[in-house]
């Protein structure tokens, strides 16, 4: 009698994208460093090019997971797609912004004119250039890359710690929104602005239409409890 097969777990299309993106940009991430590091691109611009083409990729990539995210939450997007689908196409998101961060980060380290190392480039206020606002976007990359891992962990904290935990995506969000309005040489141009006033604006109307729904949900079960709690019976009157 032959054996069974054993049991092969597919990897779903999401899942090989996923990896193939992060791998991809960590690889020309580690090519370009390295061109920088032996001297070979020695006086060139480019490594601050693609600094600043990766960090806006970076960055409008984590405003999809945002609004993706409040789209979940509010219920507005299970109109579209079911929440599962939801929920991958939400995490997809949010490694791949993380993965061009990686890259936005790196770059630097190429670039003889800033010359970022590498501890300059993962700890926050560790550099020289503009140390508080470059920790805004070092601080929005750390807090994605705890929400990501917290995909892999939500059995074992619960959903609702899960959830809470999320609500870091807020700050990661606003704290890469004032890194690139405050920072970078296309901070004053007409399209970079363009880019992050357009992308905050949903953002906003998303986060209040949440709130708002969510204590208007509140009032209204709070309304119900109070109209079939029944009342407590009235003493009778002394004799």
């Amino acid at each position: 009698m032959s054996r069974p097969a054993p049991d092969v777990q597919e990897l779903e299309p999401g899942t090989v994208v996923l990896s193939a993106v992060i791998g991809i940009v960590l690889a020309a991430g580690g090519f370009v460093v390295g061109i920088g590091a032996t001297g070979v691109a020695s006086g060139t611009t480019a490594f601050w090019y693609l600094s600043r083409g990766s960090g806006f990729a970076a960055y409008v990539l984590l405003w999809g997971s945002v609004t993706w995210g409040l789209l979940l939450s509010t219920g507005i997007g299970r109109a579209w797609s079911r929440p599962p689908q939801l929920l991958d196409v939400h995490q997809f998101l949010s490694a791949a912004g993380a993965g061009f961060a990686v890259f936005h980060g790196l770059v630097l380290m190429g670039d003889r004119y800033l010359a970022f190392p590498l501890h300059a480039v993962l700890v926050p206020f560790a550099g020289r250039y503009e140390p508080l606002l470059v920790a805004f976007g070092q601080i929005a990359f750390w807090l994605a890359v705890m929400l990501i891992a917290s995909f892999y962990v939500r059995r074992q904290i619960g959903g609702r710690t899960w959830r809470r935990l999320h609500y870091a995506g807020f700050a990661a969000f606003w704290l890469a929104f004032f890194h690139a309005l405050l920072l970078g040489t296309d901070r004053a141009t007409v399209w970079a602005r363009l880019i992050l006033f357009t992308t905050a604006a949903p953002v906003i109307f998303l986060t209040l239409h949440r709130i708002l729904s969510t204590r208007t949900l509140s009032y209204m079960i709070a309304g119900t409890e109070s109209t079939t709690t029944p009342s407590p019976p009235h003493a009778r009157p002394g004799r």
